[in-house]
């Protein structure tokens, strides 16, 4: 990464994965009050958690991030 919209770009990038993050976070404590309240009974609850978790583990590689970090520092005034 060198330039500046490519770090603009990569910063983007990670907003929309906090975002995700945040989504999956809300779904998942309403789910949570659904179930101590018993609107939503284990068997669907645990079908509705998968849903919302997915199969699979995602994280952000803060590497690229880190690289656009600095390059926006470097563009900024001191």
């Amino acid at each position: 990464m060198k330039t500046l919209d490519e770090a603009k770009a990569e910063c983007e990038r990670w907003f929309v994965y906090l975002q995700t993050q945040e989504d999956k976070s809300i779904a998942l404590q309403k789910l949570a009050g659904e179930r101590r309240t018993g609107r939503c009974n284990a068997v669907d609850g645990e079908r509705r958690r998968q849903e919302i978790q997915g199969n699979g583990l995602t994280v952000y590689d803060g590497a690229d991030l880190q690289d656009a970090v600095r390059i926006l520092l470097k563009h900024c005034p001191k």
